[in-house]
């Protein structure tokens, strides 16, 4: 597998858009360290998909949103040990083939194409931002994962499950999930303690 290797100039806390997360605090500019980080182009783009066809419509913290949950999933030992994993789990056929409408994310198995679209071949400048700026989240949290620092990550409160403002999926009541808050049209949710 392709790995990327980054060296970079981190910050101690990376301010994103601090004005959005409940309790962000910003530390001063002058705390910075080079770190070493390594991260799989496969769990990257596995991430940005996530990010873009659960929540390419939404502010960038509903992104961060989205990511953040697929990342508390990884450190449950409910759900797979790679991002891949997480996002594409579900239920398959005999065949391998995955159920329709049986998945973790309903993008992946709802039958529509999985593509990205390409920022050249795109007509609609929307689309093309949303998956620069799924990128870039992407990018963001799994490098924060990485670093262990904190700014998106930790947005949901340690959710791992959510769902759009205008359903109600059974899982809610079946599996004593406890509300945690809402995003801009996501509501967020954890196992019930």
């Amino acid at each position: 597998m392709r790995l990327f290797s980054l060296t970079i100039l981190a910050m101690i806390s990376v301010v994103v858009i601090a004005e959005t997360l409940d309790e962000a605090k910003a530390l001063p500019r002058n705390n910075y360290e080079v770190v070493s980080v390594e991260l799989e182009s496969k769990e990257l783009y596995c991430l940005a998909q996530n990010i873009f066809f659960e929540a390419g419509n939404q502010s960038l913290e509903g992104m961060a949103a989205v990511a953040d949950v697929t990342i508390n999933r990884l450190n449950n030992a409910r759900y797979p040990d790679t991002i891949c994993g997480v996002v594409k789990q579900g239920l398959k056929h005999p065949d391998g083939q995955m159920k329709r409408y049986k998945c973790q994310f309903s993008w992946y198995c709802d039958g529509k194409s999985d593509i990205v679209p390409s920022i050249s071949a795109s007509l609609n400048q929307g689309i093309s931002s949303a998956w620069i700026n799924s990128q870039e989240i992407a990018y963001a949290m799994l490098l924060e994962y990485e670093l262990s620092q904190v700014s998106w990550l930790g947005i949901t409160q340690g959710s791992t499950h959510y769902h759009a403002n205008y359903v109600v999926p059974n899982w809610v009541q079946d599996r004593g999930m406890k509300r945690v808050k809402q995003i801009g049209s996501h509501i967020f949710y954890k196992f019930g303690e």
